[in-house]
């Protein structure tokens, strides 16, 4: 029975297999037929998958495909590149469903959450790097009696609270569109607090026991951290993450061109 079902398998893996580049074929032909460069074509086959995997409703998205071809054969005449003109198939995907950021009266900006998990990662990665690197290259420097601050407990104790200390302060700094900005004193106060808050979760954390702070090999750090800094890049990749600690000047830079 295993024998015969191992063929039929393989034989629907295959089918299934021609089918995807089937319909991947019938989707280039589609945004072909409109006169579009093969860049551009490659573009909009990209634009239709994350418009899918982003969630946009069926019924909305074939009008945006159509404005944004039409925008597309414009650029054409002039030499724009859908780069240009939109930056990535992902960015553009993003702006055609929840709105392009707003110039004036604040900014566009991701959930308070996703910022948290964002800047709360970027602490993390940064520390069991600095670690890792210190305990291959200075392994004495690691070897005290208490763990302290270099045990894995600590460090993502205070990547965690970091992330959302950072994601608050994120938001008053730099409030989303709608939102009334924060009088000065208040930021300043706000920036204060939050630096101390962060200090006093790093002392704490540097007082645990090793027993529920172990100290982890300098390798197992750097995995760590590898593995942390590419999850990163795929969070804001997936929710395109705006106003981060970490990515707000680059989102500002992408804007402005």
């Amino acid at each position: 029975m295993s024998e015969q079902k191992q063929p039929r398998n393989a034989a629907a893996g295959s089918q299934q297999k021609e089918h995807l580049r089937e319909d991947h074929a019938s989707t280039h032909r589609q945004f072909g037929d409109y006169g579009l460069t093969k860049r551009n074509e490659e573009f909009m086959f990209q634009l239709n998958k994350q418009l899918d995997e982003q969630g946009m409703k069926a019924d909305k998205k074939p009008d945006v495909i159509k404005e944004t071809v039409d925008a597309l054969l414009a650029g054409q005449k002039t030499g724009a590149t859908a780069k240009q003109l939109f930056g990535t198939p992902t960015k553009k995907a993003y702006d055609l469903i929840h709105g392009p950021a707003r110039a004036g009266g604040g900014q566009q900006q991701s959930s308070f959450w996703l910022l948290a998990t964002d800047n709360g990662l970027m602490f993390f990665n940064i520390f069991t790097l600095l670690f890792g690197v210190m305990g291959i290259f200075q392994p004495k420097s690691l070897q005290t009696q208490q763990t302290g601050t270099t045990g894995i407990v600590a460090i993502i104790l205070v990547g965690v609270i970091g992330g959302m200390l950072f994601a608050w302060i994120t938001q008053i700094l730099t409030p989303p569109a709608k939102k009334e900005k924060k009088p000065i004193w208040y930021r300043i106060l706000a920036v204060i607090g939050a630096l101390v808050a962060w200090v006093a979760v790093y002392f704490f954390a540097s007082l645990l026991p090793n027993a529920i702070n172990p100290q982890l090999p300098a390798w197992a750090y750097i995995a760590l951290g590898v593995l942390g800094f590419v999850g990163d890049l795929y969070l804001r990749r997936k929710f395109h993450i705006v106003g981060g600690a970490f990515g707000s000047p680059r989102q500002q830079q992408n804007r402005r061109r």
